[in-house]
């Protein structure tokens, strides 16, 4: 997870129109709730063509994904006639259809999204930021209720582990060892918790990760692995 400035998608922006690229919005991960608005691009203020999601919409009890196409594609579509190819064998199933109306239906009751962006999102940034005191820590962020971490041999000099001694994954390990659920993209350490989580629950995963942490550090330092 990399948290883009806020010129970024502003910038973006500016291009696609210049030269009339299509934007695709990847929201397999940020979409329904995940950055404290239902999509992604509402948070960053971008105009996609296209946006494709998953995981969210069935909250992950069944696999669905889909694509959204918005009026730019459709009408050359339209004007051109013919059929819109794009389905699958199982495309459409009734069964994951329904889980993700009944998902959404609850999400929307219980305003997930909104709490993501007023409660529980701004607590977890809080408590996260606390780990850029961990000694192993070069660089924590989060965006909405996602997070990430990056692992550094030097903090203070911004020096990365060499790729080979595999950190993220050793990171990983302990995480796993100890209960906790944390992906490993190199050395950046991610997390997406459930949406329902309570202050407290989020305290608790605050204490698992300092101690994987800790572990991690303890392995390097035997190692010779850090300054």
């Amino acid at each position: 997870m990399i948290i883009p400035p806020d010129s970024y998608w502003p910038e973006i922006q500016r291009i696609v129109d210049k030269y009339g690229i299509l934007l695709i919005s990847d929201e397999v991960i940020c979409a329904f709730g995940r950055v404290g608005h239902w999509f992604a691009y509402e948070k960053f203020g971008y105009r996609p063509d296209l946006v494709t999601f998953a995981k969210g919409v069935t909250s992950g009890y069944i696999p669905l994904g889909g694509v959204m196409v918005g009026n730019r594609v459709a009408e050359v579509l339209i004007e051109q006639g013919g059929e819109f190819n794009h389905g699958y064998t199982y495309s459409g199933h009734p069964v994951a259809c329904a889980v993700a109306l009944a998902n959404l239906d609850v999400m929307e009751k219980e305003n997930l999204p909104g709490r993501v962006k007023d409660d529980i999102g701004p607590y977890l940034a809080k408590r996260f930021a606390e780990l850029g005191e961990h000694p192993l820590v070069g660089l924590a962020e989060t965006c909405g209720f996602m997070g990430g971490l990056v692992l550094s041999k030097n903090k203070a000099m911004h020096e990365a582990f060499d790729p080979e001694l595999g950190v993220g994954m050793l990171c990983r390990g302990h995480c796993f060892r100890l209960g906790l659920i944390m992906r490993a993209v190199g050395d950046r350490m991610i997390i997406a918790p459930p949406l329902v989580m309570t202050h407290e629950q989020i305290d608790e995963m605050m204490t698992l990760i300092r101690r994987c942490l800790d572990a991690t550090l303890v392995d390097l330092q035997a190692a010779g692995q850090m300054d």
